[in-house]
């Protein structure tokens, strides 16, 4: 199989991690304090750790560094998180990766209902379980199936910024399947915008900046300024742009690479986040882009459209 057809063929399964073209979208969350199926929930929290003690390893989530530019006016204070741990946050979590070249045109979307609890002794825990996992693709559809009932786990820093995600999926799951997963998660946790840990009011700007390694390592910077602060919950709004930090595109399953000639990848939006919370309760936000690569003849680059959307709901 040719450089270029293992290319298309792979880019949308590592679409996210290879441009790092990932976009958190959030839309609508609701809260319940009805108790999930776990036996380790206590009311609104959890008890120990059900995604380690079902084996999943940890997986790092690139580090934001973050810059306050301007405190903004009014009461300034400090967005420290307080965990409710009398009620759970039940979200659905939706991605869809977008990749255009001359002659096709592709796209996977992967929709994740979520139960998120903390973990009632170590408030920088958070414990969730996936429901039924879904995709308009039947294909996929039917390998996702047995994603149903995966645990999983997530470490919070500070400024509410995600640290390691840990998941767990049952073992029948197949490998297409626990990557869609695993993908679509990790997507929108890398583009979560992390909060200043210095006082700030209504008005006030931060930049966030951090380096995602991947088929292509780039650097994403997000100017953010805080539109609303109500109660727990934070407006954000935000503008995004991602550049490679070299040329090199390693092409997904293999040892070839690709040269990056051109690249371009930017979005913006807003975002909700509920200081009570682990996981983004509102907004939305689209990145879009297109790259050129070059192979061994120059003369024949490829030339990709690619955007991606992630919705929280």
């Amino acid at each position: 199989m040719s450089t270029h057809a293992r290319l298309r063929r792979s880019v949308i399964s590592s679409c996210a991690a290879v441009a790092a073209v990932s976009v958190l979208v959030a839309g609508c969350s609701s809260d319940s304090g009805e108790a999930a199926s776990s036996s380790t929930a206590a009311g609104g929290c959890v008890t120990g750790s059900p995604s380690r003690d079902a084996g999943a390893a940890p997986l790092p989530i690139a580090p934001a560094t973050v810059t306050l530019v301007d405190p903004g006016a009014g009461d300034r204070r400090v967005a420290a998180a307080h965990p409710d741990l009398g009620s759970a946050q039940q979200v659905t979590l939706v991605t869809t990766s977008r990749v255009e070249s001359p002659g096709s045109a592709e796209a996977q979307t992967v929709e994740t209902p979520l139960t998120a609890r903390f973990v009632c002794d170590q408030q920088s825990e958070v414990e969730f379980d996936l429901a039924s996992v879904t995709s308009p693709d039947p294909r996929l559809n039917t390998s996702l199936e047995a994603m149903a009932g995966t645990r999983g786990g997530l470490t919070l820093g500070a400024g509410l910024a995600p640290v390691t995600v840990r998941l767990a999926p049952p073992e029948d799951a197949g490998e297409e399947a626990r990557l869609a997963v695993e993908q679509s998660i990790v997507t929108a946790l890398n583009t979560t915008i992390a909060l200043p840990t210095e006082p700030i009011g209504v008005g006030a700007r931060w930049r966030t900046e951090r380096t995602i390694s991947a088929a292509a390592t780039v650097t994403q910077t997000v100017d953010a300024r805080l539109a609303a602060w109500d109660g727990d919950k934070l407006t954000i709004q935000f503008s995004a742009e991602e550049t490679p930090v070299n040329s090199v595109f390693a092409i997904p399953g293999g040892t070839d690479t690709l040269t990056i000639s051109r690249f371009s990848y930017e979005g913006g939006g807003t975002v909700e986040v509920d200081l009570a919370r682990g996981l983004p309760v509102g907004g939305e936000l689209i990145y879009t882009g297109a790259r050129e690569l070059v192979g061994a003849d120059p003369a024949r680059p490829l030339v990709q459209k690619t955007g991606l959307t992630v919705t929280w709901r």
